[in-house]
Formats: structure tokens, C-alpha cells, sequence
């Protein structure tokens, strides 16, 4: 009959499509997937820095408090020396103590602030590594879904070459038919 697409054909051609459709289906589930674990890694990237910013700045605050404390235990030794002339040993000794401490204090305060700062760096590049990631999976998931609509774009050119191929047989048989 005119028209119809022969059993085999019309089975290859809904085959083809129902493949076409898996493959679209599953490129729009991988690039769900990715954009929801961009945004996953994006938020555990933001609360990372936020996480080391506080710590940097409580580590900041115990240093200066540690400094003036310094500074205190240096001024009121150093106040002590003056008024009693008659303890002026125990005063130096005092005094070089509390310098000690402040110095030790202050070195300590140098290696958390520098300790936070190498803190902060490493989340910067943890963030930067991951919006590279994120880039890259959305990359992936459009050439994903490129390649899917040229397959669909393909598989629809077939189909109307086989649907060509069988109207001009159909008409060709119709044709020598009718001269016998």
C-alpha cells in the first residue's frame, strides 16, 4: 500500500528514537547532576572562607589583646623601678621577664596571624579549584546536550531519507504495475 512504512523500518525508526530520547534524557540528567554539585562545592567553598575569615580575625583580636597586655606588664614594671630605688634588682629582673613574655607573645601572635593568613590563601585556591570544576562540568553537560541534538538532527535526516526512499518505491512499483 501507499504510505505504509514497512514492519522492520517502522521498528528501526522507533528504536532509533527511543534511543535518541534515553540519551537526551540521560544528558539532561548529568548535567542536573552537575550543576547541582557545582552548587553544592560552591557553598562548601564560601562557608570554608567564611570559616577561616572568622578564625583570622579572633586570631587577630588575641594577638593585639596579647600585645597591649605586653605593653601593660612592661609599663607596670617598668613604673615599679622608678618608685622603689631600693628593689631595683627584683625590678630589672621583673622587667626582663615581662619583655620575655611580650616577645614570646608577640612571636606567637606573628605565627597565628601568618598561620591564618596561609589559612586564608589555601581556601582561596580551594574556591578557585572549584569554580574551575563547576566550569568544567557545565562544559561537559552542553557538549553533552550538543551531541544530543545533532543525533536527533541526524536520526530525523535518516528518517526522511527512508521515508523518501519508500514513497519513490512505493510510486515505482505503482507505476510498473500499472504497464503490465
Amino acid at each position: 500500500m501507499v504510505g505504509e512504512v514497512p514492519p522492520g523500518l517502522s521498528k528501526g525508526v522507533e528504536s532509533s528514537v527511543d534511543v535518541f530520547e534515553e540519551a537526551v534524557a540521560r544528558a539532561e540528567k548529568l548535567g542536573k547532576a552537575a550543576r547541582e554539585a557545582a552548587e553544592v562545592s560552591a557553598k562548601a567553598t564560601r562557608e570554608a572562607v567564611s570559616k577561616v575569615e572568622k578564625t583570622s580575625k579572633v586570631a587577630k583580636e588575641t594577638a593585639e589583646a596579647s600585645l597591649r597586655a605586653a605593653q601593660e606588664a612592661i609599663g607596670t614594671a617598668e613604673e615599679a623601678s622608678r618608685i622603689a630605688n631600693e628593689a631595683l634588682t627584683e625590678a630589672e629582673k621583673i622587667n626582663e621577664e615581662t619583655k620575655e613574655i611580650a616577645e614570646a607573645s608577640i612571636k606567637a601572635s606573628q605565627e597565628a596571624m601568618s598561620k591564618a593568613e596561609k589559612i586564608s590563601t589555601e581556601a582561596k585556591e580551594v574556591a578557585e579549584t572549584s569554580a574551575r570544576a563547576l566550569e568544567e562540568a557545565i562544559g561537559k553537560a552542553e557538549a553533552a546536550s550538543k551531541a544530543a541534538k545533532e543525533t536527533d538532527e541526524a536520526l530525523a535526516r535518516i528518517f526522511e531519507e527512508a521515508m523518501s526512499k519508500a514513497r519513490a518505491r512505493a510510486v515505482r512499483e505503482r507505476w510498473l504495475r500499472g504497464t503490465d
